[in-house]
């Protein structure tokens, strides 16, 4: 017997079997047995659910080698663990076209040479099978309540692992992405380095259980058995195991979430630019010793009073928003600032790819559940330029900050600050030149006309720029006549000019309608 369950080979021992005999299928005698059945009709798929081991005197065979060999796929294709014949009154022999079949599939073939009696088999295979099923459940209920108990105070996986081993007696192995991988028991330097290397080269992957460890709905690690045949007992003490193991990994990301909030100071004075590179890589290489540094970028998401009053806790949100971009390259800082939630995303995979990764993490940032029941202004966020030099992530911080700031100026719907373009222009040129002068230079007209008239001048102007002067396309875009949209042409030519669609002019209007629209911005 192994591990609480029953297999081809242990039931050859019982008292009814002394006289049966394995006509086929011997490489399969380690199936796994979770019930017996007897069975005497050819349809066998619909009344099997897989791992039976079925019964029969060939009653619906019927020496009949057609039939014997329908009857034999169907078990297999429903993977039973193997099929006991009685010889007797409706079969005498296997033909050796089922034995070869059987061989094929590995499916045990088991003849009873003399009459047996069915039921004895039946309940005392059954009797062993439930006392094993309840004998495994309760030495799972015992290692539960070891395993919760030990969470409680665990600090470390290995704490988990050397618990889960006793049991399992093989080694296990923590993949993290990002992380040294930890191997338990511990071996010397070499036969690790061997263990680790097989797994990476995928040898050794027929013989390994993987199971996956799950934070905040996206996978974060992997435990793996190095077993060649778990058994089910195996498995599921690795699928408690990983479950006690992710509720650990949740309360450290909690602890290093609060120390990276007393890091606050230092991290506050990185964004200004105070920190030299050495500083820099110091602090990073004390949270991530194998991190390489490689770049990165400033993501920020600003939250208002309604999203507090839905009492959506923030810690969980800053893990969860790590666990996501974690899975697309990025090692991530939190800290926060009145109503900012800042991550510094560094960059662990190629340069080329950041923008589209970070792109591809807020998709699917906006798509889960945890935001699900949030209303879309309740957060806004932005991200910074990319950055090759860590000691130049306070411009990625700056501009992230512009970011925002530009979007609710202009309800703009850019994420990326190098996809603002001109507004970003018009921003910095704000800061060092009267704009608002400037605007009214080319403008002021078109603006005292409309807000005499209530002419929608500037509307027309800039739909009919945008479309190239098609004035079809325009009066489509303004639901108006065209003898309307004729008519306000003329309007413009007489206020500004007649050459306003001319080269120069035209871009100087257009940056113009921009600069207003970033000065006055939309309701």
């Amino acid at each position: 017997m192994n591990h609480y369950s029953i297999q081809i080979q242990d039931i050859l021992q019982n008292k009814h079997f002394q006289s049966a005999e394995v006509v086929a299928g011997k490489a399969g005698l380690q199936n796994i047995i979770k019930w017996v059945h007897i069975i005497e009709i050819l349809n066998v798929e619909n009344f099997v659910k897989g791992h039976e081991l079925v019964l029969t005197t060939g009653l619906g065979i019927q020496n009949d080698v057609d039939n014997f060999l329908y009857f034999v796929k169907g078990l297999i294709n429903a993977k039973c663990a193997g099929l006991c014949i009685e010889f007797g009154e409706y079969i005498q022999q296997v033909p050796e076209e089922v034995i070869e079949l059987a061989n094929e599939h590995d499916f045990p073939i088991i003849v009873f040479p003399k009459e047996v009696v069915f039921v004895e088999i039946t309940q005392e295979l059954h009797s062993y099978i439930i006392n094993q099923q309840y004998a495994m459940i309760s030495k799972l209920e015992s290692y539960s309540e070891l395993l919760n108990k030990e969470t409680l105070y665990a600090q470390r996986p290995e704490e988990i692992l050397k618990i889960a081993y006793k049991y399992l007696e093989h080694p296990l192995v923590i993949k993290i992405d990002g992380q040294e991988p930890i191997l338990y028991p511990n071996t010397t330097k070499k036969q690790k380095s061997n263990i680790l290397e097989k797994l990476e080269n995928g040898s050794i992957h027929k013989q390994l259980l993987i199971q996956p460890i799950h934070l905040f709905e996206h996978p974060y690690a992997e435990l793996i058995l190095l077993n060649e045949n778990p058994s089910e007992f195996e498995i599921l003490i690795l699928d408690r195991t990983a479950t006690a193991l992710g509720q650990l990994f949740i309360r450290n990301l909690y602890v290093d979430e609060k120390k990276g909030m007393e890091d606050a100071e230092w991290i506050e004075e990185w964004m200004e630019g105070k920190h030299s590179k050495d500083e820099i890589a110091q602090y990073i290489f004390s949270q991530w010793p194998s991190f390489e540094l490689s770049g990165g970028t400033v993501f920020i998401t600003q939250y208002n009073e309604a999203l507090s009053k839905k009492k959506l806790d923030i810690t969980y949100f800053k893990l969860f928003c790590r666990s996501i971009f974690e899975q697309f390259g990025f090692l991530s800082i939190v800290f926060e600032k009145k109503k900012y939630i800042i991550f510094i995303l560094l960059n662990k995979r190629e340069d080329h790819s950041m923008k589209e990764r970070v792109k591809e993490a807020l998709n699917k940032l906006e798509s889960s559940e945890v935001l699900a029941k949030i209303h879309p202004s309740s957060l806004q966020w932005a991200v910074g330029k990319f950055a090759r030099d860590l000691q130049l992530i306070h411009e990625s911080y700056q501009t992230a900050l512009d970011t925002l700031y530009i979007k609710r100026k202009v309800g703009a719907k850019a994420e990326f600050y190098e996809d603002l373009h001109l507004f970003r222009l018009i921003y910095n040129l704000q800061k060092s030149i009267d704009l608002e002068q400037m605007v009214k230079d080319y403008l002021q007209p078109l603006i005292e006309f409309d807000e005499k008239h209530n002419g929608q001048l500037l509307v027309t102007l800039e739909v009919y720029l945008q479309t190239n002067g098609s004035k079809q396309e325009t009066a489509r875009r303004l639901y108006i006549v065209r003898q309307t949209l004729y008519h306000r042409l003329r309007k413009i030519e007489n206020l500004i000019g007649e050459d306003f669609m001319s080269g120069e002019k035209r871009l100087a209007l257009e940056f113009m309608l921009l600069a207003r629209k970033f000065m006055v911005p939309t309701s």
